[in-house]
């Protein structure tokens, strides 16, 4: 196994870790919270799962509306203080949240979180690696979403245990904790770079991630291509990891089972954004695209056309892993190497707009089908969008290598 290339600097590896934590507990006190808490939700306040799931759409809509801004704010003035607006913002979301007794104020605290996830969650964060080192930037934001992959391992069984110990609501009040005694601590004291030195160290850094030669038509079909093919392939990744448990007890396995076998996908995650990292620096990020593309069909596929079987449900849940966490690693790297540092976070919030909005149905198209359909439709619907994201994957990757090769070296 090739050994993984250091970063270039030691604060990269500090402020990796420190991301890496702030991103398991982002992800893990937001977007994962309805997959265990839809049922006291739905119980509680009276809401039908479409409903407790369409939080999750309002956050990402949210996030879409406001991320190319705050992405240019990011490009010019760095990730440090906005960061730390956005874990004040996602904890009191979560003290909104908390306080829910309706529709309507159950929803006004996933558009505070949504307002927050462009300034706390990835936008910021890989922003702030490709900002700190970009020399190593591949690897740093591989490592960070490496990390990351633990946040669905980690908090789905934390919340479930949290809200039969306490309830849902002070779970929430706990999270709110977390954000505003953790996460904002980390990023306010963690990401400060004295004198300037994260940008000296970016500067400095001539021969880092190269800019793809394209000329600004190409860019323009590259970032088309990528719209359709990262919103393709999010519609599947963010749309089933809510609904996995569902699924699998809709397939006639216990609920013990389902929550077991769901939790292998934090793992399958990590081990594929480790092998992007070990041995992905062979191939061209988009390379590792398509392969990941090519993964998710089968994967979903297989419940469908397979026996009910833990065998089949764990290859389901891991195959689906291995292919969405290589995919999140794809979706934050590409934009770098054809764009360039100076503008990503910009870039990134202008890929965020359709992906969000897709990622935003996603959830809610997913919970109808499964309740009205079962879940076999629901993954047959996922296959569809998985082939056709494997397809402008394929596309995309030979027009940037073609591109490359008639605009010649850089």
């Amino acid at each position: 196994m090739p050994d993984l290339p250091p970063p270039t600097h030691p604060a990269t590896v500090r402020v990796a870790a420190l991301l890496a934590v702030t991103q398991v507990i982002g992800w893990g006190t937001t977007y994962h919270l309805p997959s265990t808490l839809a049922g006291p939700l739905t119980a509680e306040l009276g809401l039908g799962r479409e409903s407790v799931f369409a939080g999750v759409s309002v956050m990402l809509v949210v996030a879409a509306a406001v991320g190319p801004r705050l992405g240019r704010m990011i490009d010019r003035h760095g990730a440090h203080w906005p960061m730390v607006a956005g874990s004040a913002l996602m904890g009191l979301a979560l003290i909104v949240l908390s306080r829910a007794n309706g529709l309507a104020s159950y929803l006004a605290g996933w558009v505070f979180i949504g307002l927050g996830t462009p300034l706390a969650l990835t936008q910021a964060a890989t922003a702030a690696l490709a900002q700190i080192d970009r020399q190593r930037a591949r690897q740093s934001i591989g490592l960070l979403m490496l990390m990351g992959g633990l946040s669905s391992t980690l908090f789905w069984p934390l919340t479930a245990w949290l809200n039969t110990a306490i309830g849902w609501r002070e779970t929430c009040l706990v999270f709110a904790a977390a954000q505003l005694f953790v996460c904002l601590p980390l990023h306010a004291f963690g990401l400060g770079m004295p004198n300037g030195h994260g940008r000296d160290m970016a500067a400095g850094a001539d021969a880092g991630q190269p800019v793809q030669p394209l000329n600004p038509a190409d860019r323009r079909k590259a970032f088309i291509l990528m719209a359709v093919g990262f919103s393709l392939t999010g519609f599947v990744s963010w749309g089933l990891p809510l609904h996995v448990i569902g699924i699998l007890e809709g397939y006639g396995h216990s609920a013990a089972f389902a929550v077991a076998a769901g939790a292998l996908m934090g793992p399958a995650q990590i081990s594929a954004r480790f092998a992007e990292m070990t041995l992905g620096k062979r191939y061209g990020i988009l390379t590792i695209g398509v392969i990941s593309a090519a993964i998710m069909p089968v994967a979903v596929a297989l419940p469908v056309i397979g026996s009910a079987t833990p065998a089949v449900a764990i290859g389901f849940v891991v195959g689906y892993g291995l292919a969405a966490g290589a995919m999140s690693i794809v979706r934050n790297v590409a934009p770098l190497g054809i764009f360039g540092w100076q503008i990503y976070a910009t870039m990134t919030g202008w890929l965020a707009l359709p992906q969000n909005i897709v990622f935003a149905i996603s959830p809610v198209i997913f919970a109808a089908m499964i309740r009205q359909a079962g879940p076999s439709t629901a993954l047959l619907i996922a296959f569809g969008a998985a082939l056709g994201a494997l397809l402008v994957m394929i596309l995309l990757e030979r027009h940037v290598r073609r591109a490359v090769l008639a605009a010649g070296p850089p």
